[in-house]
């Protein structure tokens, strides 16, 4: 299936994108053909993946061969203050010291 202007323009319209904001009326055909261009070799990748032979092949949802559980509900030893306070770039008595933020 090859991608058209009017396939171009129709998604650019459905995801609310000018593609020619600010542009003169050649300069947005450019960028309309560019973005065809684009467009079309993505749908022929998914054209040449569709043509993948996968019968026989159990779908995979993990590269991963283990399976993660929730950890132990176990309580840990907190840092003590100072030991995060001392990677702190500034500090102020017992606070952190950041920028003002308005």
């Amino acid at each position: 299936m090859a991608v058209t202007k009017e396939t171009v323009l129709r998604t650019s319209r459905l995801a609310r994108l000018d593609l020619g904001l600010g542009l003169s009326e050649a300069e947005a055909e450019a960028r309309i053909e560019v973005f065809r261009e684009q467009m079309d070799e993505i749908v022929r990748h998914m054209d040449m993946l569709a043509q993948a032979d996968c019968a026989g092949v159990e779908p995979w949802h993990s590269p991963l061969d283990q399976v993660d559980g929730p950890r132990p509900d176990e309580p840990e030893k907190a840092a003590e203050e100072n030991e995060l306070l001392d990677g702190a770039p500034e500090r102020l008595a017992d606070f952190f010291v950041v920028p003002r933020i308005l």
